[in-house]
């Protein structure tokens, strides 16, 4: 295995980089707690997101884009090292990155970039050396009021026209304050704007044949409300158009400070040497299924706006649905276009051939969870067109929905007998991929998948 200290030497060797001259900035802008489809661009005409547009007008906007692990800290290790949570060792909130991974800053540092970091990191013992960032502001747990301070300090940054090819991350904490808006709603009689908030999504069932461990994390999981009730199980339908206008106003919010951020690049014309790589590190449940905040494989919150903005992409303003991505592709972009050598272990890969319009060829994309421990513990395996969820116990622990003619996830096809083959396709993909990367998860009821 390549370990921190070879792949810094290897990453600084002069036949691993384009010339200095040739070599672009880098800036990656999150956003945390963030739908797929909670931007303008993605047709939602609830919200105005004016920013996050100007990226996808201007690159490439993945409509098809799973994140690692529907929970900030491990979807966050797998961002900076290109790995699964699995092999990062981050199952949960406030958990390190595994010593002697390489990291995002200690790779473009190697290569002779500036690289500098502002915002929420929530990877702690890693922020102040071990990842090799210049810290602008912020740290492993700000509030949404960061925000603001974050924007003007990275907008001042830019402003002082960086002399070197540089990496900077705008890590900003909104949406996430939906999780507070949750944990402190009591609900009201009623709410004299209703007519002017977003309708209730068309998939709010639960599935009746919905995982024993999902069950779980509605009663006694981490995220339940201040009045000990499930995760808006007690919710009229009033209170979830309400929760979802107001989410949209966080969104809104992020999107002005992101602004401030792009003026800056756009103004002192670093716009014109820089890939910009906008993203979430999750979603957030939006209300389907009943399900609020993050920790689900359903699509609310395993998938992600992904967008990449910069000089000599093709299509710019395409959307494309043709690639499957994952988080894990933003750290092998990044290495693409400095020109710097990936080590052969890293999950993710360039999304630069997609950007000159080749589309990814990759048949599936993976997301990992854990409820509380490894006693509850699932993965979702995602084609273009299936998703297939196993968890490693508990009552009815499959879950098989057809995308293409079910989006919202209604249709439980797992015990199905006319599923049977694309069932099992999808063991066969997983049972490879736990094999390739060392994963030791072992599906409910069987020693394979």
């Amino acid at each position: 295995m390549l370990t921190r200290r070879t792949f810094v030497r290897a990453a600084a060797a002069p036949f691993a980089l384009r010339a200095a001259g040739a070599r672009p900035n880098l800036l990656l802008i999150l956003t945390d707690q963030q739908s797929h489809n909670a931007l303008s661009a993605a047709g939602n005409a609830w919200l105005k997101t004016p920013a996050m547009d100007s990226l996808a007008a201007t690159g490439v906007r993945f409509g098809e884009t799973i994140c690692p692990y529907p929970v900030c800290s491990p979807s966050r290790s797998s961002v900076f090292t290109g790995r699964m949570p699995h092999e990062t060792g981050v199952r949960g909130n406030q958990q390190a990155i595994a010593a002697g991974m390489p990291t995002m800053g200690e790779i473009l540092r190697g290569a002779g970039y500036h690289t500098v970091y502002g915002g929420k990191w929530h990877l702690p013992k890693s922020f102040d050396g071990m990842t090799a960032f210049d810290k602008l502001i912020g740290g492993s747990s700000q509030g949404g009021d960061m925000d603001g301070p974050l924007a003007a300090t990275c907008a001042k940054w830019l402003r002082g026209k960086p002399k070197d090819s540089f990496l900077m991350v705008a890590s900003f904490m909104n949406p996430h304050d939906i999780c507070e808006w949750i944990r402190q709603h009591p609900g009201a009689p009623d709410y004299p704007e209703i007519d002017r908030y977003p309708p209730v999504p068309g998939n709010m069932a639960v599935d009746p044949g919905e995982p024993e461990f999902i069950q779980y994390h509605r009663t006694a999981g981490y995220d339940l409300m201040s009045q000990g009730v499930g995760i808006a199980a007690a919710w009229r339908r009033d209170d979830v158009r309400k929760y979802l206008h107001d989410y949209y106003r966080l969104v809104e919010d992020v999107d002005r400070q992101i602004g401030v951020v792009l003026t800056a690049l756009r103004e002192t014309n670093l716009d014109q040497k820089t890939i910009v790589v906008f993203a979430s590190d999750h979603g957030e449940g939006m209300g389907g299924h009943r399900w609020v905040q993050k920790a689900s494989f359903y699509e609310e919150s395993v998938r992600v706006p992904l967008i990449v903005s910069g000089p000599g992409i093709a299509g710019r303003g395409a959307v494309d649905r043709h690639s499957l991505a994952s988080l894990t592709d933003i750290l092998p972009t990044f290495r693409d276009y400095a020109g710097v050598v990936a080590p052969k272990d890293v999950r993710g890969t360039s999304l630069r051939p997609a950007l000159e319009g080749r589309p990814l060829s990759r048949k599936f994309a993976v997301s990992e969870l854990r409820y509380g421990d490894e006693r509850r513990e699932g993965r979702m395996l995602r084609t273009a067109r299936h998703k297939y969820v196993v968890f490693n116990g508990g009552a009815q622990p499959r879950q098989l929905f057809d995308l293409t003619v079910d989006p919202g996830e209604t249709q439980n096809l797992a015990h199905s007998a006319a599923a049977g083959p694309v069932l099992g396709e999808c063991r066969d993909l997983l049972r490879g991929w736990l094999a390739e990367t060392g994963d030791d998860f072992v599906p409910a009821g069987k020693s394979s998948t």
